[in-house]
């Protein structure tokens, strides 16, 4: 029954984790085609696109990281930072087929290391405890000092308007 339970689980975690990495895929592929998109038809200059892959990098990484960290609260950043390493091994891979060669570089570690920051990061914002506001029994501060006392008009802190 144990191991029902454990295999359960386990293809569960992992079923999430995937489902992490493709969201973290689409969601990149849809800001670097607007960014595609933007270099073709417009003015937009060609010194941005270095830029703009590293914000679907992070933007990208962090829409799954937060996913894969809200599904799995016991292990956020484990989750969180597996998602990133994922991300990174099959954009690699992806980009080694369309390149038809591997190669390594310098940017190559920098996008692998913006991933895994940016996977730790959405952990963090994704499982941090959420303040309940109560708006019933707040006030806005300044209405708390004017207030009508009777008939003999407003006050300011017990000085009359």
């Amino acid at each position: 029954m144990e191991d029902n339970y454990r295999n359960k689980v386990s293809s569960g975690y992992l079923r999430s984790i995937l489902k992490a990495v493709a969201v973290s895929l689409l969601v990149t592929f849809i800001i670097l085609l607007v960014t595609a998109f933007l270099l073709c038809f417009t003015d937009f200059p060609e010194m941005y696109t270095f830029p703009s892959a590293i914000a679907a990098t992070v933007l990208g990484v962090f829409a799954g990281g937060s996913m894969a960290a809200k599904k799995n609260p016991g292990n956020s950043l484990i989750s969180s930072l597996l998602t990133a390493f994922l991300y990174v091994v099959l954009t690699y891979i992806i980009g080694s087929i369309l390149d038809i060669r591997i190669s390594f570089s310098l940017n190559t570690a920098l996008f692998g290391v913006i991933a895994l920051l940016t996977g730790a990061i959405s952990s963090i914002l994704a499982t941090r405890p959420k303040k309940s506001q109560s708006y019933k029994n707040s006030s806005p501060g300044l209405f708390d000092k004017i207030k009508k006392k009777g008939s003999s008009g407003y006050r300011y802190n017990s000085r009359k308007l």
